[in-house]
């Protein structure tokens, strides 16, 4: 838990918030580029 409350507090900061929206982005990007191999017919 105390894990948890310490990236929370890091993200506060402004240099966390651009790196919790890069995360998120490049979290993004892998899913839907997963999810397209997935739909390619064969």
């Amino acid at each position: 838990m105390g894990a948890i409350l310490d990236l929370v507090e890091k993200m506060r900061s402004p240099t966390g918030i651009i790196v919790t929206i890069v995360i998120i982005a490049v979290g993004v990007f892998f899913i839907r580029w997963v999810f397209q191999d997935d739909q390619e017919p064969k």
